[in-house]
């Protein structure tokens, strides 16, 4: 079977009528690609593209394509979070898929912390998949994610990851030795996906988001920077109204492109421009 992966793009409206056969080649063509890459990508460009939480909302992911093919994009990294709660979480996740699959060079699919069996059991991928095929096509997807890489680096120089900055984690390089874990156990890990940054704080300190998972403050971040010698970082995580946040005086920029959540959101995605300047777009 050979999927129209160009017209599927280009007619999003298709995705939504893709049978069970067709899907399962999405997942088992895109899984052949991310077997391959490594935990740590480096992703190198002059005009690059970057879009946070997408969270099933395909009305906003399309347009983002969009731009991304349209603009003369040297690559797009997609920072997780592409399932769960949204309308069209199926059909958000395949959609990228098959962009994943068209351009394995230029699109980067990064893990996000929905992109386990922990947040699919609560916030909807689960029932949306087992409701409309079954435990076992779930189980396809949850092999998929684990497959997904964690973090990049843009130009040697931009860190790029869902969550924040973890617990252990010196060394930028150790991202590579993370493991493919289905159910996230590693502390390191479960922290890359789940952690955020805060102003006002040093070290770390709990997150009101549940157990293992913390806010870290500059003083954590800047040590980090130094010691890799990272410009700026750029994470998702953490819904805006207005879209976007900065922290630590423009260092660390936190991006959520999906309009349709569950508050009103003025989506943001954000762009490396050939002058090396970080800039914020509407969705």
């Amino acid at each position: 079977m050979n999927l129209n992966l160009e017209r599927l793009i280009n007619e999003p409206n298709q995705i939504g009528t893709l049978g069970i056969e067709e899907i399962q080649q999405l997942i088992s063509d895109a899984g052949a690609l991310l077997e391959k890459e490594p935990k740590l990508v480096t992703f190198d460009g002059k005009k690059i593209l970057f879009v946070g939480d997408t969270h099933g909302d395909l009305e906003s992911t399309i347009p983002i394509v969009k731009r991304f093919l349209g603009e003369g994009y040297d690559g797009a990294v997609f920072l997780g979070d592409y399932v769960d709660r949204g309308l069209q979480q199926i059909e958000n996740m395949n959609y990228l898929l098959a962009l994943k699959i068209l351009y394995p060079e230029k699109v980067l699919l990064l893990r996000g912390n929905h992109e386990t069996p922990l947040a699919n059991r609560y916030y909807g991928f689960l029932n949306a998949v087992t409701t409309n095929f079954s435990v076992q096509f779930y189980n396809s997807y949850s092999k998929l994610f684990s497959r997904l890489p964690y973090a990049c680096m843009v130009n040697g120089e931009i860190l790029c990851l869902h969550g924040g900055l973890a617990k252990g984690l010196n060394i930028i390089k150790q991202i590579e030795n993370l493991p493919s874990e289905v159910e996230v156990s590693n502390p390191v890990l479960f922290q890359l996906l789940w952690n955020d940054p805060r102003e006002r704080i040093r070290g770390f300190v709990p997150s009101d988001r549940g157990d293992g998972i913390f806010f870290f403050g500059r003083d954590v971040y800047e040590t980090f920077a130094k010691n890799n010698k990272i410009k700026y970082m750029i994470r998702a995580h953490e819904v805006f109204p207005n879209g976007f946040r900065w922290y630590f005086d423009g260092k660390i920029l936190s991006l959520f492109s999906a309009n349709q959540y569950t508050i009103p959101v003025e989506a943001k995605i954000a762009e490396l421009t050939p002058q090396g300047d970080l800039r914020v777009i509407p969705v």
